[in-house]
């Protein structure tokens, strides 16, 4: 009896340990990373949580409003690099972003320009050319 609670207690526990590594997923599965496409936009929220950070947004097209989802690394890194107080709701930002291979209004961003020119750049390929130019 002592073994089996053993045993059941020895399965769970590697099950528990392993399933963040099934959760977890590849960029590339998600998003076309060789791809970019662009919207200007009206920031509608920001969330700053785990896994990704993620914005919201309302962008104009053909008469009505598209709701876009942009996600961007964990929140960690907007942190260590002070840009957690850059973005607020109701502003207008350029998002270019790397799309959703299932066709939806969800990008991986790739950089933000803001209403006074300033771009960032949260994502590139290519560590040699940071800008994907």
């Amino acid at each position: 009896m002592r073994l089996r609670a053993f045993a059941l207690f020895l399965i769970a526990g590697l099950f528990i340990a392993i399933t963040p590594a099934i959760a977890h997923h590849a960029l590339q599965a998600e998003f076309d990373t060789a791809k970019r496409g662009e919207f200007t936009g009206v920031l509608t929220k920001f969330a700053l949580i785990n896994p990704h950070v993620r914005w919201y947004f309302d962008v104009a097209k053909n008469g009505g409003i598209e709701k876009w989802e942009l996600i961007g690394a964990g929140p960690q890194a907007l942190r260590e690099n002070g840009m957690t107080r850059m973005f607020k709701a109701g502003e207008t930002l350029k998002a270019t972003y790397a799309p959703a291979r299932d066709g939806s209004n969800t990008g991986r961003v790739v950089t933000f320009t803001f209403s006074d020119g300033r771009v960032i750049t949260l994502y590139h390929e290519d560590p040699n050319n940071p800008n994907d130019r």
